[in-house]
């Protein structure tokens, strides 16, 4: 796996972060490591949705600086999306070391209860973090993007409106124009993500240009940030995340395709505009 935001071994004086659920966590983790539970949480693109997550962004990169330590390392059960995401979010942050550990749990080290679980407030006040865009650009620039959809199949089509838990009675559908590329297809049969080749061989098969605007979304920002950050090691310019994702875009009354309601009777939708050499995997 040679994608170089992946590191294999955890060393001295890494700050860890723990992207495990909370119960995983305070059962068993890494010897000093953190757990932030907002990292889980599905976030709007308004002002006040961004100050709940640049708040607690901001408290984390302080406590980074704070400990004096050069690198960060995340991790959950193996590669999987939060981890990514929080990579992502701290890259954008400007903590630029900070990488995902490319093992599956439970892997060596000390480890004990967790206990160093925080919990930031809001910010007063909000800055952009780089790589993150907001409802309002994607509106402006909807026409001039390439977008990638990560979600899976279902949710594309608009069959399901979420991948996990989906409620009756919940908007399906997708964002105009978007491509998708299930995030599942990121990784092998054994889990493990694709090599960088494969990944840009794939990659081919999207009408896309590396010097374009590039925007990932999902359900609730999480799913596309892995994507993000394999297409930016693949020699794509400008890569962001829309942080509203379809959670926050099903309640507006921006441009929708695919749209159904959840549990009700479905009118037939469009052929999905699906990239991709082997569009059977993709």
């Amino acid at each position: 796996m040679n994608w170089s935001f992946l590191k294999t071994e955890v060393e001295a004086g890494d700050f860890l972060i723990d992207c495990r659920s909370q119960t995983a966590y305070e059962e068993e983790t890494l010897d000093g490591a953190f757990y932030f539970p907002f990292i889980k949480k599905a976030f709007g693109s308004d002002p006040e949705s961004q100050k709940k997550l640049y708040g607690p962004m901001l408290a984390l990169t302080q406590e980074i600086q704070k400990s004096k330590k050069t690198r960060v390392l995340v991790f959950d059960e193996g590669m999987g999306m939060f981890s990514t995401r929080m990579v992502f979010l701290l890259r954008g942050m400007g903590i630029k070391e900070s990488y995902v550990l490319s093992k599956k749990w439970p892997f060596e080290g000390t480890k004990k209860p967790g206990t160093l679980k925080m919990e930031y407030t809001p910010s007063d006040k909000t800055k952009p973090i780089e790589g993150v865009v907001d409802k309002a650009f994607m509106e402006k620039n909807l026409t001039k993007l390439q977008i990638f959809d990560a979600r899976t199949m279902d949710e594309y089509e608009g069959r399901l409106p979420r991948l996990t838990a989906p409620e009756e009675g919940t908007l399906c559908g997708r964002l105009p124009g978007a491509f998708l590329w299930d995030w599942r297809n990121l990784y092998d049969a054994e889990a493990n993500l694709i090599d960088r080749s494969l990944f840009k061989k794939r990659l081919n098969g999207f009408p896309f240009m590396p010097e374009r605007p590039t925007v990932i979304y999902d359900y609730n920002g999480a799913r596309s940030c892995l994507l993000a950050l394999m297409l930016q090691e693949a020699g794509y310019i400008d890569i962001s995340t829309y942080q509203g994702s379809w959670f926050e875009w099903r309640k507006s009354s921006l441009p929708k395709q695919a749209v159904s309601m959840f549990g009700q009777k479905a009118a037939p939708v469009a052929a999905p505009r699906v990239g991709g050499v082997d569009r059977k995997k993709v």
